[in-house]
């Protein structure tokens, strides 16, 4: 629990609390889901049904806001989802900052707010226990996510083929998650945006949480079940300091196992200090080469 709350003094800078999150430099915030959508009613009145007090902050309707490259567009996208144990959303240091780097380096960015709290596998401090809820409200909102870019492709120049997640700390959960299960929807189809695929073509798991069987309450750090693996997973970069509090880094070591084990295409960045929440602030430690990492690795597989 003190590592939790660790991890979530490391977010404060630039969290998002209720609907009050918005972007900078004009950029438009768009509605994942329609106003109406039964799925997105569904979520609220899980959220209202939680007990008073227990929600650290609040987004019930989550959208994404696209950022461009000012100069040499790639034609490569990706959706960026930020961190915050499911409870809040670091949409300054995880979102922003990240979506500045990316359109520097000629990627277009879709940064996602997510809706959150409990959207995703949280601790509940009442209960002292590691809490997995019914509805997978940030799951449903990435996989709609994608398909929206997807069939936009053309309005938003990007190319179809190579859009990507990227994903810090709960974030980076999310990213595993949106990788993993993209032939199962985790909501009914609503519409004509639902027949696109859902599936990344790359994923960048930045630190990610929840990936052992911790997360179900199991003293063990073999792979949570909610990851299934398939030969479907695209090309997987996992990035991770050693000296991470928060999220151990042995969460990444048991995925990239378990991806390589199968046969898939999957890289494991591991740096020799830097934390957690390191975000593309530079501290003078070894994760501040990350991003160059990045950006040589979607060369690589022909992304960039």
């Amino acid at each position: 629990m003190k590592k939790l709350m660790l991890g979530l003094a490391f977010l404060l800078t630039g969290a998002v609390g209720a609907d009050s999150w918005a972007p900078k430099g004009g950029a438009q915030q768009v509605p994942i889901w329609p106003a109406h959508s039964p799925i997105l009613a569904g979520g609220i009145r899980r959220l209202d049904d939680r007990k008073p007090g227990q929600a650290t902050t609040n987004v019930s309707n989550p959208t994404y806001t696209v950022y461009y490259p000012k100069a040499n567009s790639s034609g490569t996208c990706i959706l960026v989802f930020p961190g915050g144990g499911h409870l809040v959303l670091a949409m300054g240091l995880e979102g922003t900052e990240i979506a500045d780097w990316l359109t520097k380096s000629g990627i277009t960015c879709v940064l996602v707010k997510y809706r959150v709290p409990y959207s995703g596998c949280y601790y509940d401090d009442k209960l002292g226990k590691h809490v997995t809820p019914k509805v997978p409200m940030a799951l449903q909102d990435a996989q709609r996510t994608i398909s929206i870019i997807r069939a936009n492709a053309q309005k938003y120049h990007v190319d179809p083929n190579k859009i990507g997640v990227m994903g810090f700390s709960a974030g980076g959960n999310v990213a595993v998650l949106s990788s993993t299960n993209s032939q199962k929807r985790s909501y009914p189809v609503q519409d004509e945006i639902d027949q696109v695929s859902c599936r990344p073509d790359f994923a960048i798991p930045a630190y990610p949480g929840h990936l052992t069987m911790r997360h179900k309450n199991v003293d063990s750090r073999a792979l949570n079940t909610d990851v299934v693996i398939s030969k479907n997973i695209p090309p997987t970069l996992l990035i991770h300091a050693k000296d991470d509090p928060v999220d151990p880094v042995h969460y990444s070591e048991v995925y990239a196992r378990a991806l390589k084990k199968a046969g898939l295409n999957v890289t494991l960045k591991l740096y020799a200090d830097g934390g957690h929440a390191f975000g593309v602030r530079k501290q003078g430690k070894d994760t501040d080469r990350w991003t160059a990492d990045v950006l040589v690795w979607l060369k690589q597989i022909k992304m960039l």
